[in-house]
């Protein structure tokens, strides 16, 4: 049997962060594809060179959370605590991923950010997700990251 090689292309045909600044940065009336998204209220900037919109979410306390474009995904990500700052690691990483599954949509680890570690809420979208996917996972995010803030406060803090 001959081997056939698929020649498939691996970018997606997906908006760019470009774009998608141009498109939520405009008023809703300007694109009626746009025009019935709640996207999150908030001060919206553009690094074009990392293809990454930074989000300061009005709607989450000003909730900084970054949405970043790579070649194949969108990944969506809320610093929500430095880990040095939690008085019971163990138990508070025990308590997430038991509780994992009941943060829609969304999930929370642990990055280097500024050379320190923080938990972080995150999601992850394809890169040719429709914008309703993309306005929804920014909220998810957001509210998994707020709650996940609770949690913290109330009991690691």
């Amino acid at each position: 049997m001959e081997k056939v090689a698929l020649n498939t292309s691996t970018v997606t045909n997906g908006i760019t962060a470009t774009e998608l600044y141009n498109l939520v940065s405009q008023p809703a009336s300007s694109s009626s594809e746009n025009a019935s998204l709640e996207w999150p209220q908030a001060t919206i900037s553009l690094d074009e060179t990392n293809q990454t919109l930074i989000w300061e979410l009005h709607d989450y306390g000003n909730l900084p959370i970054t949405l970043s474009r790579s070649e194949n995904e969108w990944i969506a990500m809320a610093p929500i605590v430095a880990v040095e700052s939690i008085t019971n690691t163990v138990e508070l990483n025990e308590v997430l991923l038991r509780q994992g599954i009941s943060l829609p949509l969304a999930s929370v680890g642990i990055v280097e950010i500024d050379g320190h570690d923080f938990y972080v809420a995150y999601g992850q979208l394809f890169g040719d997700s429709k914008l309703e996917s993309i306005c929804a996972e920014l909220h998810a995010t957001a509210g998994a990251a707020m709650e996940v803030a609770e949690l913290i406060q109330t009991h690691f803090v």
